[in-house]
């Protein structure tokens, strides 16, 4: 009887609001290498031996130990939105897909994928890094797809940071002009997100940013690979989405907080980013835990 094929990488989002703590160790599976990439918010490790080890915003920690070692993974409660995305890479999974590639791996990176004690590698995030977290989110596609798509994207994500040359450093060379589009990026997201509810104009934005309006457009799509109103849609439902199943808001009253003045244009925006309606959202996430 043929040995069953080994489980595949899978990744876990989290949108917390601020002011809220939570534990997160139960993403750490033994043997597995984990990347945890926080966005924003802080987080901290604390072990069995009484050690402690802190994440700031922005940052990646690469992570190899067993559930027994860990004694709390928590988020800490701040005043800024805490997200983030935890990647996990099965023991069986890494063997099968890097067998016989020991030599090429990055040096930084050898004793996470060679090691079996607990290893731990913190690295600053890029801005690469961030919007690649933030497209993972999306497809809305059938399951059997929507695997296929995850394992082959959490791959390439595996394989750039093993196997690229320096990986002390999390930001890669890039041009002036990409480095100017990714600012002016940073600073209309800020925006967006401070006034979610009544978001500034097209014209507001471009001054912020710095750029003709038609231009921050193309510059938007270019560096999130989503339009400015796509990326909108998707920050708003997110937000909306963390207040409903917090027990902040009701289903109304969380669309009147993101700024949908009409519920059946809100309940088609939720279907659309979350796949399924905001009225059924906390009960998916419970049949999910």
């Amino acid at each position: 009887m043929p040995a069953p094929p080994p489980p595949l990488p899978h990744r876990s989002w989290l949108s917390q609001p601020d002011r809220v703590e939570g534990d997160w160790a139960g993403a750490v599976v033994d043997g597995s290498l984990l990347a945890h990439l926080n966005l924003r918010g802080e987080a901290e490790l604390h072990w069995l031996d009484g050690t402690q080890t802190f994440i700031p915003p922005r940052s990646i920690c690469w992570l190899r130990a067993s559930a027994a070692e860990l004694r709390l993974a928590r988020r800490l409660a701040s005043r800024e939105r805490h997200e983030c995305l935890t990647l996990v890479f099965p023991e069986a999974w890494l063997r099968q897909t890097l067998g016989g590639l020991d030599a090429e791996l990055n040096e930084a990176f050898r004793p996470l994928v060679k090691g079996r004690q607990r290893t731990l590698l913190r690295l600053p995030m890029s801005d690469e890094d961030e919007g690649w977290a933030r497209s993972a989110m999306q497809p809305q596609l059938c399951l059997q797809a929507r695997q296929l798509l995850e394992t082959a994207r959490l791959t390439e994500y595996l394989i750039q940071a093993l196997f690229r040359r320096d990986a002390t450093t999390a930001e890669v060379a890039v041009s002036r002009t990409l480095r100017t589009s990714q600012e002016r990026v940073r600073r209309v997201k800020e925006a967006l997100l401070e006034r979610l509810e009544t978001p500034p104009s097209l014209e507001e934005l471009a001054a912020i940013a710095g750029c003709a309006a038609s231009h921050l457009s193309r510059t938007f799509t270019q560096v999130e690979g989503l339009t400015l109103s796509n990326w909108l849609r998707r920050a708003r439902i997110e937000h909306a989405a963390a207040l409903i199943a917090s027990g902040r808001c009701n289903v109304s009253e969380a669309a009147l907080e993101v700024g949908y003045q009409s519920f059946s244009h809100f309940s088609r925006a939720f279907a659309t980013v979350k796949g399924v309606p905001p009225s059924q959202w906390v009960r998916h996430l419970n049949s999910h835990e």
